[in-house]
């Protein structure tokens, strides 16, 4: 067996050692991805009582599931949230996309479509409030929150998330119309992967085109890196990821307010 072979099992091991740590509230299951082509996986995570509970739709990296994403479905769990934590890649017979640039800039797409299918799947359950779900991703699931957010292809969809984080995400120069909610992205002044800059300039765009628009905050954590908060992060395909405890703090701080300060209109709404 290979080094990555190794690698990647002893990765599913972690992964299900996490899930069977958080047993009581986790349970498999699958959708169809928006574009109909995918059966996609997940795995779901419901705090105690009857709801309906607001929902948060996770996306993970290009490396897959790993144990750092089931941890946080469970801290979102545990804040009162439904979280989706969703699988884009062993349902289509894929290990991960890292070393391929062109590969992750063609599965964004895809995964965008994963989102709104996982969307559709938690407002189809009757213990989640539809109207108040977000969108929250990392690094390539963070880009993928971007394009999802942004894709004219859902813009008219009746399926829409209320807010969204994206964790150091890549921030394209194509995007320029405003987001059709809220977004903050969190990312370390010293990535080297993604870097901070892209977005700060992606957010002066949005503003020039309409200086109006509070669509997009960045929060730029200076002297962090790539998966700043992540305590297990390990380099990659040449760049440095290292987790740093002051920005990982804030960021769950974020991760606990800004979507329930987006979703206060639809509780309201929901309550007439």
């Amino acid at each position: 067996m290979g080094p990555y072979r190794k690698s990647r099992l002893k990765s599913l091991i972690l992964v299900m050692s996490a899930i069977t740590t958080l047993s009581g509230c986790a349970t498999s299951v699958s959708f169809q991805s928006a574009d109909r082509r995918t059966t996609v996986d997940g795995i779901l995570f419901k705090p105690d009582g009857a709801g309906p509970f607001p929902g948060v739709v996770l996306l993970h990296c290009c490396g897959g599931i790993r144990p750092h994403f089931v941890q946080w479905a469970g801290a979102i769990r545990n804040m009162g949230y439904v979280a989706l934590l969703v699988d884009s890649f062993r349902p289509r017979g894929i290990s991960g996309i890292c070393a391929s640039s062109q590969t992750m800039a063609s599965m964004t797409t895809d995964r965008a479509a994963d989102a709104y299918g996982a969307l559709r799947h938690l407002k189809d359950l009757p213990f989640v409030d539809g109207d108040r779900v977000a969108l929250m991703g990392w690094s390539h699931g963070g880009w993928t929150t971007l394009e999802a957010m942004a894709s004219r292809h859902y813009r008219s969809s009746p399926d829409q998330f209320r807010a969204a984080i994206a964790f150091y995400p890549y921030c394209r120069d194509a995007l320029t119309e405003p987001f059709r909610a809220p977004l903050l992205v969190l990312i370390g002044g010293s990535d080297d992967w993604t870097p901070a800059k892209k977005c700060e300039d992606m957010q002066a765009r949005l503003r020039r085109v309409n200086p109006d628009a509070q669509s997009l905050r960045v929060q730029v954590y200076q002297g962090a890196h790539h998966d700043f908060d992540d305590v297990a992060a390990k380099n990659c395909c040449g760049h440095t990821l290292r987790y740093k405890r002051d920005a990982a703090k804030d960021a769950e701080d974020q991760v606990r307010l800004f979507p329930a300060e987006h979703m206060k209109g639809a509780e309201r709404e929901g309550a007439r």
